[in-house]
């Protein structure tokens, strides 16, 4: 687990610094100078370029998870296997041109009217969803080789410095509306272009061909893993980005700019999850190559108990502060309170599950992803259709909230009927009660002023929690990043030189 620990703590650090910058920019320079429709284009450019970027991957990122271990060795160019995603990808981005090409004029004038805005930038989506796919390709290739920080460090933070920095070129204007959107579109880009820089600098994007190390077998179960991916890779991307499209469609572009916003405060609870998952998901590869079920079971089972515990730490952080978000966001985004809450609710039961889909995806059975999948799909969709005409965009929060409690439920039955998989002991419940007694508690307390609240609240919050933690034996592994962060600092203040 040290390399899980180490990484994982590293892309928190950069996490949480683009968290810093992200509520700069979400909670203060977007109410107060953009537009909800200007930020509900931005939220639909996202989507609609996550989307067709994983879609032209065409399941080479599945590819790549599962089978890179087959092909590890750099002295070889690992065997060629870059040929590989190169064919995929650009068959795949070939296709989304294709479609996009029959696609667009829908696109346009159903959006005309009420989304005038998007139908004006739709053409961005093409250099998005190329750049996007690019992105996603490398942050794979770059994880399995044991690095799942960079793509970390420039998704959560390089990439909101630059959005940070082109609002506020915006809000003092130095620059107009229309420059405003293409520095919004070049700061999305950027980071796939800084990871293929970064990739061939490395030294890991050298195109070998070896012809006689892929067999008939191995090309057979590319081809089935490709296959099984990409249909699993869209329903995923489909499920978390069609929520913001179906809004926009329902209703208009100005509450798909609150949605949005909202959106972007209930997922702060599962930022610290991504790079535990990255670097997590390699080991498991790798354990499953080696038949290694105490170990995959192991990482398992820390994975849901830490996750659970930092996930309640951030929803109960941002919970116990709703009303000073709500002040911060203005009257605009009042609306916005449940969405905040049912996402970040779905999100923290997908932290408590862990591993479960990368288990699952790179075990034998991977092909359970895919119908699990298709049911989320479904009623998410569902859902959607039917909870947005009554509660508007709070229905759509509720749908991807049931969506994300139904695909993880089923997962976790899966891996208990299938490997006896259970993680859920004692813990979990006197983690969730001291949570609960930490909320009850700070509803006592009076509300004061904007600043001194947050910090208040806050200040309990941490302090209660890391005394909590650190003494009493929840995690093992968050009592042994105590003793090191504690033996750090005796070394510090003694002057005693690092080993």
């Amino acid at each position: 687990m040290g390399i899980i620990i180490k990484q994982s703590i590293k892309g928190t650090i950069w996490s949480y610094l683009g968290v810093i910058i992200g509520f700069v920019t979400t909670a203060y320079l977007y109410p107060n100078f953009l537009s909800p429709d200007i930020v509900g284009l931005f939220g639909l450019l996202v989507a609609y370029s996550t989307l067709f970027g994983q879609f032209s991957l065409l399941g080479v990122h599945g590819v790549t998870s599962r089978l890179f271990p087959y092909f590890r060795d750099k002295k070889s160019g690992h065997h060629g296997f870059l040929l590989i995603p190169a064919g995929f990808m650009a068959t795949g981005f070939a296709l989304f041109l294709v479609a996009y090409y029959f696609f667009a004029p829908y696109l346009i004038e159903s959006n005309i009217e009420k989304s005038q805005l998007f139908a004006d930038y739709t053409y961005l989506i093409i250099p998005l969803s190329f750049f996007t796919m690019l992105y996603l390709f490398l942050d794979i290739y770059n994880k399995v080789l044991y690095d799942a920080v960079f793509g970390t460090f420039l998704q959560e933070f390089i990439q909101r410095v630059l959005v940070l920095l082109v609002t506020l070129l915006y809000a003092v204007q130095l620059i107009s509306l229309s420059q405003l959107i293409m520095g919004y579109a070049l700061a999305l880009i950027a980071k796939g272009l800084i990871m293929l820089v970064f990739m061939t600098r490395k030294g890991e994007l050298k195109i070998r061909i070896e012809r006689n190390f892929i067999d008939k077998n191995l090309r057979r179960e590319i081809l089935d893993v490709a296959l099984f991916s990409v249909l699993g890779g869209i329903g995923y991307m489909l499920v978390f980005n069609i929520d913001k499209i179906i809004v926009n469609q329902m209703v208009n572009l100005n509450d798909t700019g609150v949605y949005t916003i909202a959106f972007y405060f209930g997922t702060l609870v599962i930022i610290p999850s991504r790079p535990l998952l990255k670097i997590s998901g390699t080991l498991i590869a790798d354990a499953w190559r080696e038949n290694a079920i105490p170990k995959i079971k192991d990482i398992y089972t820390r994975s849901c108990l830490n996750q659970f515990i930092i996930g309640g730490f951030l929803f109960l952080g941002i919970w116990a502060n709703i009303d000073n978000i709500l002040t911060i966001l203005g009257p605009d985004y009042l609306q916005s309170k449940w969405v905040i809450f049912f996402i970040g609710l779905g999100y923290l039961f997908d932290m408590m599950t862990g591993t479960n889909s990368q288990i699952i995806g790179l075990s034998p059975y991977y092909r359970f992803n895919l119908a699990s999948l298709a049911i989320l799909v479904v009623v998410a969709i569902a859902l959607m259709y039917s909870l947005i005409p009554l509660w508007g965009i709070v229905g759509a929060a509720i749908a991807i909230a049931s969506s994300l409690f139904l695909n993880n439920f089923l997962r976790f039955i899966f891996l208990l009927w299938k490997y006896r998989f259970q993680p859920f002991n004692w813990r979990f419940i006197v983690i969730t009660f001291f949570y609960l007694g930490i909320y009850i508690s700070l509803l006592i307390i009076p509300q004061l002023p904007l600043i001194p609240d947050i910090l208040l609240r806050g200040g309990i919050i941490t302090i209660l929690s890391g005394l909590f933690f650190a003494f009493l034996p929840i995690s093992a592994d968050i009592n042994q990043l105590f003793r090191q962060v504690m033996e750090r600092l005796r070394k510090i203040s003694t002057g005693t030189p690092e080993n």
